[in-house]
């Protein structure tokens, strides 16, 4: 990991200690408020909307909003790191590691160590393979978004429509399912073949007009096309710019009809007037959004001598999960915990007038750390793992 991003991480924890100055009665003090002094409703990843915080007004929406992103934030990254741990200790074990050398229980320590233990089983096979993927994506969830902002707003007309999303967000974010010419790219996966007459990354399946790292008996391609695949890609497909090509999948880029069912891979745009709560609500719900992004694996190849076959078949099934924490998920909950580390700040003080919203800043403000220690450590053994492979962006 380099040192911008670790210079980043080590100033959450600072940005973070001015909350602990928040003044909390113990949980032995009386029992008919056990249940509020001891935030029995905070949990990372869980559904917050119905929880009543016992504060008045904007204070209880901002409140609300920033409790979500944290439950949101902290299960990601959770979810992150155990994602890691498993993918390296997949490689590891295929490669015959001894399961019985990983003792460590936190899960940033385990993760840690089974990517060590993954590269040390790599070995020298690593120089003999060349990788070709299409870059992994993540889609922010849109109506994760727009439901938190109506919240914020308390109005009830406030509702997201697939008009709105195409309004709301960057015309280069924006992806849909196009039923007419898709100018873009025609976003596949490993798991689907989309049409293609142009620049395939990942498994082109078709004619390459260049050359292509696996044939069929037949001469059509089955592997890494340099050049111009015409066929089918497993991947993400660049379309040619004079190609007549329908997308049978999200187009990403423009479409000369409307989309369908339009996704945005960043943040919204501010909704209309009417529709605004506070500056800090809104900041917590594109919070939530992020972190509840839905983040695909990349289509791989990977080219190699037959007497690595082993190292092949198991990055072919686990290198996909560290690629998406790597080069598009890691990155962005790196940048969401600057949003939630920024909103956690703006709460100071303003929680006091409850018992229930001054004692849950405690096991929030603990989660956020432990969330921030399994980003770091998920950054940095995806990216050891690249570093091994000899893999960079793309």
């Amino acid at each position: 990991m380099n040192i911008r991003v670790t210079w980043r991480i080590a100033t959450f924890s600072l940005a973070l200690a001015g909350l602990s100055v928040i003044p909390v009665m113990g949980c032995d003090k009386a029992s008919e408020l056990q249940s509020d002094l001891c935030c029995r409703d905070f949990t990372p990843g869980a559904d917050l909307a119905t929880v009543e915080w016992g504060l008045e007004g904007e204070a209880e929406l901002n409140y609300g909003a920033f409790m979500q992103s944290v439950s949101d934030f902290t299960g990601a990254a959770g979810a992150m790191v155990a994602d890691v741990s498993s993918a390296c200790q997949a490689i590891a074990l295929d490669l015959g590691a001894d399961a019985a050398t990983i003792t460590a229980t936190r899960p940033s320590e385990r993760a840690t160590a089974w990517c060590e233990l993954a590269i040390d089983a790599i070995g020298d096979a690593a120089g003999e393979l060349t990788f070709s993927f299409q870059p992994p994506s993540c889609t922010v969830d849109a109506s994760v978004q727009a439901n938190c902002e109506a919240r914020c707003s308390a109005n009830v007309d406030c509702q997201l429509t697939p008009g709105e999303i195409i309004a709301r967000c960057d015309p280069g974010q924006l992806s849909g399912r196009c039923e007419g010419q898709c100018t873009g790219s025609c976003e596949g996966s490993a798991n689907l073949a989309v049409n293609c007459e142009g620049t395939c990354q990942g498994t082109c399946e078709g004619a390459c007009d260049g050359d292509c790292s696996a044939t069929t008996e037949g001469g059509d391609c089955r592997g890494q096309c340099n050049g111009t695949c015409t066929g089918q890609c497993r991947g993400s497909c660049e379309i040619a710019a004079d190609a007549n090509v329908e997308c049978n999948a999200d187009c990403s880029g423009s479409c000369d009809v409307e989309f369908k069912a339009p996704k945005c891979r960043a943040q919204l745009k501010p909704p209309s007037a009417e529709c605004q709560g506070s500056a800090e609500c809104s900041g917590s719900c594109e919070a939530s959004a992020s972190a509840r992004a839905s983040c695909k694996e990349p289509a791989l190849s990977i080219a190699g001598t037959t007497d690595v076959d082993a190292v092949i078949a198991t990055l072919q099934a686990n290198l996909p999960r560290l690629l998406v924490v790597a080069q598009a998920r890691g990155q962005l909950l790196l940048s969401n915990a600057e949003a939630v580390v920024e909103a956690a700040g703006n709460l100071e003080g303003a929680v006091t007038g409850s018992v229930k919203a001054g004692a849950c800043i405690i096991p929030a403000t603990n989660a956020i750390t432990q969330a921030v220690e399994n980003i770091e450590s998920s950054l940095t053994a995806s990216a050891n793992v690249m570093a091994k492979l000899e893999i960079g962006g793309q």
